[in-house]
């Protein structure tokens, strides 16, 4: 086997590892998503944790993607991205190239959707606090200038 058929199932691993990671993460945001609704916030300090974590772990696969990619590159004599490898891989790899690169693009791409999905129950969340919490304060205010409530009959 040659040394360029290693480099390309290497490639082709990382992509798929990276791939898997991201849908782990996308998993944890949407469980974020839920438990920001029901208003779990135990649940959600856990899920924090893992998504710190598989954050770094998709970091780290994504470190050893871009050096494979450009070893890759310089190996063919492209650029080392998914379209110019893809051009130049053996014909025996390349669907297999391509469609790991396809499966990453689309969990970067579900894993953005559900962390804008978050993102705006986050802000809503936020809104519909500030707005409770401004009329708590103004009726607590009001509550102590007019000197309470008179309970004697």
């Amino acid at each position: 086997m040659e040394e360029q058929d290693l480099s390309v199932r290497a490639l082709i691993h990382v992509l798929l590892e990276e791939a898997d990671l991201i849908d782990e993460l996308r998993d944890a945001v949407v469980e974020q998503r839920e438990s920001v609704k029901n208003g779990d916030y135990v649940t959600m300090q856990d899920l924090m944790k893992r998504v710190q974590d598989t954050f770094f772990h998709v970091q780290a696969q994504e470190a050893q993607r871009v050096r494979l990619a450009d070893s890759a590159a310089k190996k063919f004599g492209c650029e080392p991205r998914i379209s110019a490898l893809s051009q130049v891989v053996p014909e025996e790899e390349r669907a297999l190239f391509r469609g790991s690169g396809e499966r990453l693009g689309h969990s970067i791409f579900a894993l953005k959707s559900e962390m804008t999905i978050l993102s705006g129950l986050i802000e809503q969340n936020e809104r519909f606090s500030a707005m409770l919490l401004s009329e708590w304060r103004r009726l607590d205010a009001g509550f102590i200038r007019s000197g309470g409530l008179d309970f004697r009959g």
